[in-house]
Parts: structure tokens; sequence; C-alpha cells
């Protein structure tokens, strides 16, 4: 067993998957899984099993991956520092994120721009996703930590942290009489219009579990992933819709009212970011988890 070994499996380990750890380290995924199988041979028992297409630790695997991970990180940082040339770029982890679309908008500002310059040793990849596709890629290992507008409810199988709480927000036509009211309950929605974005939205799936808690009945006049499709049909059908709240995005539409909505609800709903349990992080994520945690 050596460092390089230890490398690869964690690798294998923290991405569930060999091709996807073979890109990430610049090896065939062939040369990879040789070099994982001849650790488990050495070792003498399964560290990693195949289940639905995805690899998963058995518990020796768990064991060593935890046990190995710091040692590979301290030998790392040891290697950079005493074989390290001016000649030679410094070594570089890297960081996979995703967002979920409108999630960056929640975010402080420069929060990521902060942590890049923070942390200029880390390569820092974002990508811009669904909420569905954003999950996903932390389940499949994809990615490190990803950022997400949901609820703990919705977020049971990961480790999980609540990064900003945004509330339920609603726009609301001038014309209707709720725009006179100070703040919006649950009741006062029996019977509106409503324009929401469907099942597989976290808000729209929070705010209808609510309204059968409470046996609320909104008039749910359209369903739609097209942002730019429900406010045009709100504003023809004078409905209410979905808004981020004002320290979010301050987007005021012509003849709305926005308003929040109290859905008395234990859970809040807001922006968690959320990663693999029962995962050692790397380096490079537990450092991006712990500055969410600040920001």
């Amino acid at each position: 067993m050596d460092i390089r070994q230890l490398d690869y499996f964690i690798a294998v380990a923290q991405r569930g998957n060999f091709t996807k750890a073979a890109d990430e380290l610049f090896l065939s995924r062939q040369a990879l899984s040789k070099a994982v199988r001849n650790l488990e041979h050495e070792l003498g028992h399964p560290l990693l099993i195949n289940r639905d297409n995805h690899l998963e630790l058995t518990d020796e695997g768990r064991a060593l991956r935890d046990d190995a991970l710091p040692v590979v990180d301290a030998f790392k940082q040891l290697e950079q520092r005493y074989l390290g040339t001016l000649d030679a770029p410094p070594l570089r982890q890297t960081l996979s994120v995703a967002m979920a679309h409108g999630t960056a908008l929640s975010m402080p500002p420069r929060a990521i721009d902060t942590f890049r310059a923070e942390h200029p040793d880390i390569v820092l990849s974002v990508e811009e996703v669904t909420t569905e596709t954003a999950i996903d890629m932390v389940r499949a290992g994809e990615s490190d930590i990803s950022l997400v507008g949901s609820a703990p409810q919705y977020l049971a199988e990961f480790d999980l942290m609540l990064v900003v709480e945004t509330g339920v927000f609603l726009y609301v036509p001038v014309e209707n009489p709720l725009a006179a009211q100070a703040a919006l309950a649950l009741s006062d929605l029996e019977g509106q219009p409503f324009m929401t974005f469907g099942k597989r939205n976290h808000l729209h799936r929070y705010f209808m579990e609510a309204c059968d808690a409470a046996g609320v009945h909104p008039n749910i006049v359209m369903t739609t992933s097209d942002s730019e499709l429900l406010v045009r049909s709100a504003v023809q059908q004078q409905a209410l819709f979905f808004g981020f709240p004002p320290n979010v995005l301050n987007d005021p539409k012509e003849g709305r009212v926005l308003m929040r909505l109290d859905l008395q609800r234990e859970s809040a709903f807001g922006t968690y970011a959320i990663r693999r349990k029962a995962t050692a992080p790397s380096t490079s994520a537990r450092a991006f988890w712990e500055h969410l945690g600040r920001v």
C-alpha cells in the first residue's frame, strides 16, 4: 500500500464513479481501476461494491477512507512544501459546486468571490442547474456540495446546512383587496387564482403541503417551469405568483405588490447547502462548507 493508491482510492470513494475520478486525476479509467483493485487484493477484502451503477463503500472501505483522508491531505501539503519549485505550478485542489437556479441571487454579495480570494489553491467549478439536478449531482458524487432552494424534509438523505432563510413571498395584483394588507396568511388564499412552478419544484411542494394541512384551496390556474411564461400568464389572469424576498432581488413588477406569506411551518424554506452523508469531505469541500457557515 502506498500513498498514491490511497489518493486514487479516496478520489473514487468521493466521486462514486471510476470514470469521474479518472477524469479528475488525469488517468485512464483502466489504470485507476487496476490501482484500486490491487489495493483491495493487498488488503484482502473489497473496498467498493457496485450498486445500481453507483460505487458504494464497504465497511472496510469506509474505515480506510476515513483513516486515509487526513494522511493523504497531509502528504500532499508536505510534498508541495518540500518538493515544489518556483518553476512548478502550485498544487491545486478541485471543488465542484452545483447551484440550483435562483440560489446565487439569495447568497450574500460576493460570497463565492470571497472564497476564491481566500483559497487561490482551489480550482472552483460552479454549475447552475435545476434543483433536482443539483440534488442528483451530490447523490452521484458529481458535485462536492450543492446549493438548493428547499426545506429540510426534502433533503433528509444529505448532510445539510441552512445558508439563507428566504421565506415565501407572493406577488399580488394591486387591484386585489389582499394587496392592502400588511402580510398574507394561508387562509387569505382560499379560491385565489394562483400560478406556480409544478410538482418537482420544492417551493411548490412546500406551499401545497401547507395549503393541504390548513385546508386551504387556492385556484391553481397553471403550473410551469418557464418563469417568463408564468409571469406573463399571471399578469393576464390577474393571478398571484411567487417572488424573491426584497432583500434577495429588488424586482418590482408594475401593477403588483410583493407580500410575505406566513405558512406557519416549523421548517424554514431557504437556500440550503447539501453534501453526501457518511462521506468524508475533501479538504477543499470542507473549507467551502465552513465558509458557507460563516456567510
